[in-house]
C-alpha cells in the first residue's frame, strides 16, 4: 500500500464519506516486531492490559482517534459472516465489479479475497470522465486494502474479509460507524489470541502497540 497514492477526488470523497479520511491521511510507520513480541508476553487476558514493571498500561479509543483519526463514536461494526460461498462470489460481482469462477480456489477463500487482486485493479487508473459505476468499485478496492493494511490484518496475511463491504456499500444511507471501536476490538482479540503460546502470528493495528 505504501506505493499506492490515491489522487482521484471521487474516491477520496467516498473515503471521507465512510469516515476513514483520518486513516487515509495517517502515515505508515515501521513495526518493531521485537517490541511487539516483548509486549505480547506481558499482555493479560483477564484485564486486557500490559503488565509492565512500573504498572499496567492499555491501548484506548483515544489512542486510536489520535493516531489514525478514526471516529470513536457511532454505530458498532456488527455484521454476519454466515454467507454461503456462492453468495460471497455474487457479492464480488455486484459490488467489486468482477466475478470469481467457482473453480478459482485462490482468489477467494471462504470470505477472504486475495489483496493482490485488488491491488492489480487499483494500479489501473480511472479515466478522467469516470462515472459513479466505475468510481464506486474502485473505491471499495482501495478501502478494503487500506483496512487490511492498517486496521484488520489477520493471520491470513495476504487477504481481507469481504464482510467490511457491508459497512460501505450503501452510500445513500450510510450511518456513522465507530471505526475506532472496531479497530480496538480487533486488536484486543488478536492480542488475546496470540497470547496463547501456540499462536505464531499476530494481526490488527500494530501501529497502536
Amino acid at each position: 500500500m505504501e506505493n499506492i497514492t490515491m489522487q482521484d477526488n471521487g474516491v477520496i470523497d467516498i473515503i471521507k464519506l465512510v469516515g476513514l479520511e483520518g486513516l487515509f491521511r495517517a502515515p505508515s510507520r515501521e513495526i518493531d516486531h521485537c517490541l511487539i513480541l516483548a509486549l505480547v508476553e506481558r499482555w493479560r487476558l483477564e484485564t486486557h492490559t500490559f503488565h509492565l514493571p512500573h504498572g499496567e498500561m492499555l491501548i484506548t479509543l483515544e489512542d486510536v482517534e489520535v493516531i489514525f483519526g478514526l471516529p470513536k463514536d457511532g454505530e458498532f461494526l456488527v455484521g454476519s459472516t454466515a454467507v454461503v460461498d456462492g453468495d460471497w462470489r455474487q457479492l464480488c460481482m455486484e459490488l467489486l465489479g468482477f466475478g470469481v469462477p467457482a473453480n478459482d480456489n485462490k482468489t477467494l477463500v471462504a470470505q477472504r479475497i486475495l489483496i493482490s487482486r485488488l491491488v492489480e485493479r487499483i494500479a489501473e487508473p480511472l479515466p478522467h470522465d469516470a462515472t459513479e459505476i466505475q468510481i464506486h468499485p474502485y473505491a471499495w478496492y482501495y478501502i478494503l486494502t487500506l483496512l487490511r493494511d492498517k486496521l484488520f490484518m489477520d493471520k491470513s496475511g495476504d487477504r481481507v474479509h469481504l464482510m467490511f463491504l457491508e459497512f460501505l456499500w450503501n452510500l445513500c444511507d450510510l450511518p456513522q460507524y465507530s471505526w475506532g471501536n472496531g479497530c480496538l476490538t480487533w486488536l484486543y482479540r488478536e492480542l488475546c489470541r496470540v497470547s496463547d503460546k501456540e499462536a505464531s502470528q499476530i494481526g490488527g493495528a500494530l501501529q497502536l502497540v
